[in-house]
């Protein structure tokens, strides 16, 4: 956006840009849809991984949060999932998912 008004921006974000209210709405949105999704099909980890979704299920829910979230941004919600999967598995007495 410019200094007199008017939006040119499009709906990712821009590397070394910080994300407009808008544009971190979209993302939590979208992650929120990826992880009810690998919620729902009894997916552990939000990755290709052992315990992550091997044969695509929420590919397209994936692909939607990736382009809505910069990197950074799901690099951060994926390390605050781990912590909560260990604190999780901390309460239960067991041993959380390996990082990838």
């Amino acid at each position: 956006m410019g200094w007199f008004g008017g939006s040119s921006q499009k709906e990712g974000i821009e590397p070394g840009q910080a994300p407009t209210r808008a544009q971190r709405k979209l993302c939590w949105e979208n992650r929120d849809a990826y992880f009810a999704c690998l919620d729902q099909n009894g997916i552990m980890q939000a990755d290709d991984g052992e315990l992550g979704d091997k044969a695509g299920v929420c590919k397209d829910f994936r692909k939607a949060y990736e382009g809505a979230c910069g990197k950074s941004w799901r690099r951060v919600l994926e390390i605050r999932s781990q912590k909560t999967l260990e604190a999780a598995a901390a309460q239960r007495g067991e041993a959380a998912p390996p990082r990838k």
